[in-house]
């Protein structure tokens, strides 16, 4: 399987996802066309949709059987999330704010624009969430939905530091076959986070993985395909 990163992860979290889950690792270029901190994340520029990728035209990576959009993405909120888009199961989540081509694919809206960045799909009826909105649509659909709320999810800026700015819980997490994978050590949520997370992915059978006395990151998750 190949997928999709920003290429600023760090090298004990590249080498796991490489020879541990045996993935054909693609690191996205940061882009100069929206701020640094997004500027590799893969939920930005990209979309699976029914296993279908759809991408920015200014995607830094592109392949021949990707859909590209009519917009591309740009600096300021909401030109940025134009591809912010989740799918769980048989829903479609997005904003009003999608390309064209993806809008009339989604079938669950929000008001969150960053949609995929405050989302880490757990399951086929099955989410984390940091935002109340999307915590309460989803709930409303009869989702098993985790509501965790934390300020410690760094972002990286363009000089490779932490920025002052936080990231989002989808961002900062991925599954890979059965493992959920968390960019950073999981001792960095509050107690509280920590314990709900963990039973939360216990609940659904999956495996955890985290990297020890790393501080999470939002790195945009992963985009993973064939």
């Amino acid at each position: 399987m190949k997928a999709l990163v920003d290429g600023r992860i760090r090298e004990e979290e590249f080498t796991y996802l490489l020879e541990e889950l045996k993935l054909d690792i693609i690191l996205i270029e940061p882009s100069n066309s929206v701020y640094p901190e997004i500027s590799g994340h893969s939920d930005i520029f990209y979309t699976k949709i029914d296993n279908q990728i759809y991408c920015s035209p200014n995607a830094r990576y592109i392949e021949t059987n990707f859909i590209i959009g009519k917009e591309p993405v740009k600096y300021s909120y909401p030109d940025d999330v134009k591809y912010n888009v989740c799918q769980i199961g048989k829903y479609v989540i997005g904003s009003k704010y999608a390309d064209e081509k993806i809008l009339d694919k989604i079938n669950v809206f929000v008001k969150q624009g960053y949609t995929k960045c405050n989302i880490a799909v757990t399951g086929d009826n099955s989410c984390i969430t940091s935002d109340v909105g999307i915590y309460k649509t989803l709930k409303d659909l009869g989702m098993d939905v985790l509501l965790l709320q934390t300020d410690n999810i760094g972002l990286i800026n363009k000089d490779h530091l932490f920025s002052e700015m936080h990231g989002f819980i989808g961002g900062a997490t991925a599954i890979v076959n059965d493992t959920f994978v968390l960019f950073g050590d999981v001792d960095y949520l509050s107690k509280e986070n920590r314990r709900n997370l963990l039973e939360h992915i216990k609940r659904h059978n999956l495996k955890f993985k985290d990297f020890k006395y790393l501080k999470i990151v939002d790195y945009g998750g992963l985009l993973i395909y064939a």
